[in-house]
């Protein structure tokens, strides 16, 4: 060994400073245990909070944050091996450790004042992994508590209302999701959810935080009328929390309550989310959790309206729910509103509305027809072509063959610049020389 270590330089005092830098790298003396212990639900929460604070200064955090997650997972997988030998206080230990880890890391975020695009990629993910971790431990309990517990309990239950206010800033959705599955699956007496009730009350100065989890105590004490109404004159934000709900609520009598809530607030709180694509996804995951096979025979006007008020994002959805009931004028105005073109529509349901109500079908014909000589293209003109013939047919049968003469008239003047549009025209028997 002697002789080997011979053949190579020592290289540790150039590089040993930026080992230490890698995600994952520790000093021998990181590795040492955490301090014991104590029995008391005080002294768990203190070990895992100073384990924590002492591991992701804040100054580490501005320095290096793209290491917080590493260093988070590092130092609550370390706790975690200072768990009870009992299973099922480990499990509450390992609930405990998720938590506290949770909330202290989520202070020391806030506290290093990092930009928002990178404390959401510094913090993100982690914050959503210690949630996860935590309603994991929860469901291990199977909602059985010895009696040992209860002082356990009890702290964590004062302490989530810390997740809702000062110091916290950032990720709000974290900390209501976390709250909102604390008081869902392990605070479950009746009188907590009461006394929380009243604690959350809304007051001047409130963030949409703290309105959202007021309202998940109604909607855990069934109190739907009084959960609508606190939504309908609370900030638009309150819309991008309805998913936790919508996917709990689902074929209960809390549904339509929730439905007539989030229609209320859609149509500002979508604009919340600030870029288009973004809006779409989250559009297209809110009308997933939505049996719209169901209500739409329960409470059609609210399937509706919830559609339109989502609109632009939601179109594609409340065009089929139109078509599906045969409301025939209705879909004809919401393509005329959205300016959407025939070809596309010749493959969503117009065939079927020019079947069932062709007179109401002529102004979108007309419409789209324009549309395409406007485009001043062959292919367009001879998509113009066609459908200007399935027209003539639809005048023919109306018995108004006249209108449609006057109109081939008009178009024929109004377009004799256009002489391709003119040669497809001829070609399709419309014009004659």
């Amino acid at each position: 060994m002697t002789k080997a270590k011979t053949l190579f330089p020592d290289r540790s005092s150039f590089n040993r400073a930026d080992l230490f830098s890698i995600p994952g790298v520790m000093r021998a003396s990181d590795l040492r245990p955490v301090q014991e212990i104590g029995p008391s639900p005080e002294q768990w929460k203190e070990t895992i909070t100073s384990a924590i604070y002492k591991r992701l200064t804040v100054e580490d955090i501005k320095e290096r944050p793209y290491s917080t997650e590493y260093a988070a997972k590092d130092v609550y997988k370390t706790l975690l091996k200072k768990a009870p030998a009992d299973r099922e206080w480990a499990v509450l230990f390992r609930m405990f450790a998720a938590f506290y880890s949770f909330s202290s890391l989520a202070e020391r975020l806030d506290e290093a004042e990092l930009d928002d695009d990178i404390a959401e990629r510094a913090g993100y993910d982690i914050l959503f992994y210690l949630a996860d971790e935590t309603f994991d431990a929860v469901k291990l309990t199977g909602g059985a508590m010895p009696f040992a517990f209860e002082p356990y309990i009890d702290l964590i239950r004062t302490d989530t209302g810390r997740l809702l206010s000062f110091p916290y800033e950032h990720f709000p959705a974290a900390r209501l999701d976390l709250y909102r599955l604390l008081w869902g699956s392990l605070f479950t007496k009746m009188d907590w959810r009461r006394e929380e009730l009243e604690r959350t009350v809304p007051v001047s100065g409130s963030k949409t935080i703290q309105t959202a989890a007021h309202m998940h105590q109604l909607y855990l004490l069934g109190e739907m009328d009084k959960f609508v109404d606190v939504a309908v004159t609370g900030p638009a934000e309150l819309f991008l929390y309805f998913t936790h709900w919508l996917q709990d609520a689902k074929r209960s009598d809390r549904l339509i309550p929730l439905l007539k809530a989030s229609a209320a607030l859609a149509s500002d709180g979508i604009l919340i989310i600030q870029d288009e694509y973004s809006r779409r996804l989250f559009v297209r995951q809110f009308i997933r959790l939505i049996d719209e096979d169901d209500l739409s025979i329960r409470t059609p006007s609210l399937i509706k309206d919830l559609y339109t008020a989502l609109l632009p994002f939601s179109y594609a959805s409340l065009s089929y729910f139109l078509m599906d009931r045969g409301d025939y004028a209705e879909w004809i105005d919401l393509q005329l509103l959205v300016d959407a073109e025939l070809p596309d529509l010749d493959r969503a349901g117009l065939k079927t509305a020019i079947k069932e109500a062709p007179e109401e079908t002529l102004p979108l014909l007309h419409h789209g027809i324009a549309a395409l000589i406007a485009a001043r293209n062959r292919n367009a003109y001879r998509q113009a072509v066609r459908f200007s013939k399935r027209m003539r047919t639809m005048y023919k049968k109306l018995k108004r063959t006249d209108e449609f003469d006057r109109w081939v008239d008009w178009l024929a003047n109004d377009t004799k610049r256009l002489r391709a549009f003119q040669e497809e025209c001829k070609k399709g028997g419309l014009l004659h020389d």
